[in-house]
C-alpha cells in the first residue's frame, strides 16, 4: 500500500505536513478512543455550538451522558509565520466552548511542527489550554530513516518535493511502524494517560504530570 495518487500536488511541503499530520493523529485518536472507552466515554463525532450558534470543530471532543467533559485538538504548523493566528483560534475556539458547556472540565492540544512559537504556546496556555509539544528534531530523525527530511529551509522547494515522492512510496507496514513509533518516543501515550486520569477522572496518576505548558 502507498499514498501514490493520480491527483497533482501544488505545494509539497504542505502535503506532507498534512500526511505526517494525519498519521499521527490517527495514533493519537486510537489512544484517546482505547481511553474513553475503559471509562464509559465517547469521541463525539460532529461540529460543536457555542451559545450564539458558532460551530467549532474539535478533533477530538470526549462526552460522557451526552455531554462534553474534555476537548482535545491536534496542531501541525510547520512556519512560525502563522503561529498567532493559529494559536488565537485554538484559545477562541476552546474558551467559547468551555463558556457555552460548564461540563467541560479541561481542554489539550498537542503541537506538531517548527511553527508553533514560545509566544504562541505562551498564548494558548494564558487560556487555561494544556500543551503537549512533540519535538520536531525527533519527528526529523524518524522520518529520515524512511528517506523522508521533515525539516528544510523556507525557500528550499526540492527537498519538500523528494520528500513527498518518497513518503509515498511508504507501504502500510512502514507507516504503522512510523506512527508507532513517534507515539513511543515523544511519550505521548504516557501524557495523555495521565492528563486525562488528572483532569478528567480526576485521580492522581501514579507518575507526576509533565506538560510543556499548562494552566
Amino acid at each position: 500500500m502507498s499514498l501514490a495518487t493520480d491527483k497533482p500536488v501544488k505545494d509539497f511541503a504542505s502535503a506532507l505536513g498534512e500526511a505526517v499530520g494525519k498519521l499521527i493523529e490517527d495514533g493519537i485518536r486510537s489512544i484517546v478512543k482505547s481511553l474513553v472507552e475503559e471509562y464509559h466515554m465517547e469521541i463525539y463525532s460532529g461540529k460543536l455550538f457555542d451559545k450564539i450558534g458558532i460551530d467549532f470543530e474539535i478533533d477530538l471532543p470526549i462526552f460522557k451522558e451526552g455531554k462534553p467533559v474534555a476537548l482535545i485538538d491536534i496542531k501541525y504548523l510547520r512556519y512560525k509565520k502563522h503561529a498567532r493566528d493559529k494559536g488565537s483560534w485554538i484559545v477562541v475556539a476552546h474558551n467559547r466552548l468551555k463558556a457555552t458547556f460548564p461540563t467541560i472540565k479541561k481542554s489539550l492540544v498537542i503541537l506538531l511542527g517548527t511553527g508553533w512559537t514560545d509566544k504562541a504556546k505562551k498564548l494558548i496556555s494564558t487560556s487555561c489550554t494544556d500543551i503537549i509539544s512533540v519535538d520536531p528534531p525527533l519527528l526529523d530523525r524518524i522520518l529520515s530513516e524512511y528517506n523522508v527530511r521533515f525539516s528544510w529551509d523556507e525557500r528550499d522547494e526540492e527537498t519538500p518535493k523528494l520528500s513527498w515522492q518518497n513518503f509515498c512510496k511508504l507501504t502500510k507496514e512502514e507507516l504503522d511502524e512510523i506512527k508507532e513509533r513517534i507515539i513511543e518516543e515523544s511519550g505521548i501515550k504516557e501524557k495523555i494517560r495521565n492528563w486525562f486520569k488528572k483532569y478528567i477522572l480526576e485521580t492522581d496518576p501514579e507518575e507526576k504530570l509533565k506538560l510543556d505548558y499548562t494552566c
